[in-house]
């Protein structure tokens, strides 16, 4: 349902019972459109209220549903900010997806050990913790008691705001807008017809703005892209950021063994191609067919570039966003991934996590791979002024 769902979201050609689905939604909208506008009067007029915490809150969030890529960004601001401007950060999230209930204050790192399972945890936050360093990670639905343990337990200097665009309750210093650059805002209506959870007009409650490029290989995509940057600098007067997706290593999940690809030279290869108990997963180069699955929101980038890299897909699946795999699913995808002739099984670090526990006592005919995921940005100029003026309309754009 939420792929049929988000086709009707993002995709410009409609068959005709998806424009129907399009249709019956959009008879809904309305009712999300005032429970919405009414909300924000709650706000406005002080109703509900805002809280300030003694923290400098950084909030990263977005207009729409699904993927913009929040995560890996918020694993480079937590780094950057506990390396470069050595301050102690701690990263507040909502935890969806994990089983811990969310009216509690739940510490999945205290900066040193990961206390709970991708699968209680979620697996956002569990990659969040265990992709940072000596940066606790807590969640729970309410950041105002989160934010406040931090800030008692770990003497937090910095809170990490994830997907926290919407959770006006507490207040933020630094208020980051994420913008897919392919996708843009959809059809640009509101849930449950488009996938914005507000009016575009809220992008004014933004400081800065990234645009996150995921296929930033793609040079007929850079002028379009240029023209949204300038269009949103120009119509919000915001700092626009441009940010790529950069692609690392593909490693063996449970070995950590690294795959080759079908640009390196065959004797490099040859030694790549082997595991550490002597398995030969040799079929590279023209005939290096592999597998690929995901469970995130928007996976075609992911595709794209393992196509791109020289791998000859035979198969791909898709997954709801946050799917929690099972025994059962990992036996068929690497059975399917059998009878196509993949020689490999490549998903993401987001699925990898709750993968981990699962395949690590399975005797699998062909390995599980996950492909390594950074952002790459200007983080001096986004953050290296935090505490000067970080609320000013200078152009900061790379």
């Amino acid at each position: 349902m939420k792929t049929y769902i988000n086709k009707i979201h993002y995709s410009n050609k409609l068959i005709f019972k998806q424009y129907v689905a399009k249709i019956l939604l959009m008879g809904c909208t309305p009712f999300y459109t005032v429970a919405n506008s009414f909300r924000m009067l709650l706000y406005k007029y002080n109703i509900l209220k805002t809280h300030k915490l003694p923290a400098y809150v950084i909030s990263i969030g977005n207009l729409t549903t699904g993927g913009t890529g929040k995560t890996p960004l918020t694993i480079a601001i937590a780094n950057y900010i506990k390396e470069k401007l050595h301050k102690n950060v701690v990263v507040l999230s909502r935890g969806y997806g994990g089983s811990l209930s969310s009216k509690d204050v739940n510490i999945i790192s205290n900066g040193k050990n990961i206390l709970f399972s991708s699968k209680e945890a979620g697996d956002e936050p569990y990659l969040i913790a265990s992709k940072t360093d000596f940066t606790p990670v807590i969640t729970g639905s309410s950041r105002i008691k989160s934010g406040l343990f931090a800030i008692n337990d770990f003497n937090a200097d910095i809170l990490l705001l994830d997907d926290g665009y919407q959770h006006i309750k507490l207040y933020r210093d630094l208020n980051i807008l994420v913008i897919d650059a392919e996708k843009k805002f959809g059809n640009s209506l509101l849930l449950p017809a488009g996938p914005l959870r507000e009016p575009l007009s809220m992008i004014n409650r933004a400081d800065k703005i990234i645009l996150i490029d995921k296929n930033p290989n793609n040079p007929e995509k850079t002028e379009d892209i240029q023209k949204f940057a300038d269009y949103l600098k120009n119509k919000f007067n915001k700092p626009v950021f441009m940010c790529n997706f950069k692609y690392g290593d593909i490693y063996n999940i449970k070995n950590g063994e690294i795959l080759a690809n079908s640009t390196q030279d065959d004797e490099n290869q040859k030694i790549a191609n082997y595991d550490k108990e002597g398995h030969d997963w040799g079929q590279y180069g023209q005939r290096h067919h592999v597998a690929a699955f995901a469970g995130i929101a928007h996976p075609e980038p992911f595709y794209n570039y393992l196509s791109q890299s020289g791998y000859n897909l035979v198969m791909t699946e898709d997954f709801t966003d946050h799917y929690m795999y099972s025994s059962q699913d990992i036996l068929r995808i690497v059975n399917q991934a059998k009878n196509l002739g993949a020689t490999a099984i490549i998903t993401t670090e987001k699925d990898c996590v709750k993968l981990i526990d699962i395949i690590k006592d399975l005797d699998l005919e062909i390995p599980i791979f996950a492909l390594k995921l950074e952002v790459d940005l200007d983080l001096d100029g986004l953050l290296g002024l935090w505490n000067n003026d970080t609320k000013n309309d200078e152009d900061t754009r790379c």
